[in-house]
């Protein structure tokens, strides 16, 4: 196999896992957003509550969200790197 041919299918291989990342970030953040506005509707649905604890209600929801999105973001993460790792398990074997 040429040198060429080598590289462009390194670059085809990097390209498809960056479209794989940026749509499991899409998604993540999406998902996270979710859970954050369900809460953020929750924390400003009583109006006679003090505005400094809408606040910090809405910044907990934020939070949530955040966390949220980063732990689908791990779990992606992990289920690509689980068959990395059995495949390199399983070389070292043979």
């Amino acid at each position: 196999m040429s040198k060429n041919k080598i590289f462009t299918e390194m670059l085809r291989f990097i390209r498809m896992k960056f479209r794989m990342f940026t749509e499991n970030y899409k998604t993540a953040v999406k998902n996270g957003a979710s859970v954050a506005g369900k809460d953020i509707k929750k924390a400003v649905e009583d109006r006679d509550q003090p505005f400094e604890e809408i606040v910090w209600k809405s910044f907990e929801a934020f939070k949530k969200g955040v966390l949220f999105a980063a732990k689908q973001l791990v779990d992606f993460g992990a289920e690509e790197v689980d068959p990395m790792k059995e495949k390199s398990n399983k070389n070292k074997r043979h």
